[in-house]
């Protein structure tokens, strides 16, 4: 176990997670941490809902900066920050119920991105990768009223996260014969996001499309992190533009979670934006 870390960071969310659900580590046990990111904080939330309350408050986890946030995804379908407007939530349920709620999500996690310091272009890149996202959701997680979608926005950084608590990605594709063979999550994450496979019989116009949407954000984002049952699936954009992928086995988590980070230092690669994922490893 990593507890001399303090920050809250994808690995230890691994660690408390895996600790938890085996029974090794108790809340009690678990070291004071702060959470400065959007990611950890809500992948622990979806996969280990009951170590957060209704506001994230807790002794062992400071979540100073996404308290409101998370009081407020506790309580309402749809929510966004009244001073600065950096951060914002609404529940896919809502965007599929209330023509106007998409639009207005988009007006106002855009504004975010360029007061950040994103160009209007890569501001309008983002919000249409959160709505492929968030068709995702409809499209395969047989449970569209657990779909949520969250971002965050800080200096030089934009955040945001999309997830359900729908069947996952391995019973998913599971449904279409063709993938009916399937047994191992990771699998099945790695065919959903590098060859945009899924559930439907003929799947043009059906695929996950993760695949195009990393590659449409090729020019912004640093980092993407996919989970569902106890696989993950990592993307991580180096300083020449190549792209690290990596498959792990971990705690078992609900539906599909999903983080997108983006860094305004990487707006203009030197590299092609169609650079393949390389480096592939499973963990």
């Amino acid at each position: 176990m990593r507890w001399k870390i303090e920050t809250l960071t994808f690995d230890l969310v691994d660690d408390i997670c895996l600790g938890l659900q085996s029974g090794m580590v108790t809340e009690a046990g678990l070291p004071p941490t702060h959470a400065d990111g959007l990611g950890p904080l809500l992948e622990l939330r979806h996969t280990q809902p009951n170590v957060l309350n209704g506001d994230g408050g807790r002794l062992w986890l400071a979540t100073d900066s996404y308290r409101e946030l998370l009081r407020n995804m506790h309580v309402t379908d749809a929510w966004f920050e009244h001073a600065s407007g950096h951060q914002g939530y609404i529940s896919v349920d809502r965007l599929r119920r209330d023509e106007l709620a998409w639009t207005n999500f988009v007006l106002r996690a855009k504004r975010a991105a360029i007061a950040v310091g994103f160009s209007d272009d890569y501001g309008a890149k983002l919000t249409a990768a959160i709505g492929e996202f968030y068709a995702n959701v409809i499209d395969h997680s047989g449970h569209v009223e657990t779909g949520y979608v969250v971002y965050s926005a800080s200096p030089g950084r934009f955040e945001f996260v999309v997830a359900d608590a729908g069947v996952g990605v391995l019973n998913s594709l599971r449904s279409n014969p063709a993938y009916a063979h399937l047994v191992d999550a990771g699998t099945a994450l790695e065919l959903a996001l590098d060859e945009g496979v899924s559930r439907y019989y003929t799947e043009q116009g059906h695929g996950f499309g993760f695949r195009p949407l990393f590659v449409g954000l090729a020019n912004i984002s640093r980092y993407m992190r996919f989970r569902s049952d106890d696989h993950s699936r990592s993307l991580t954009r180096n300083a020449d533009g190549s792209i690290d992928a990596q498959t792990s086995q971990l705690a078992t988590t609900n539906g599909f979670f999903c983080c997108v980070v983006c860094d305004v230092e990487i707006q203009t690669p030197t590299n092609h934006p169609d650079q393949a994922p390389k480096n592939a490893e499973r963990g």
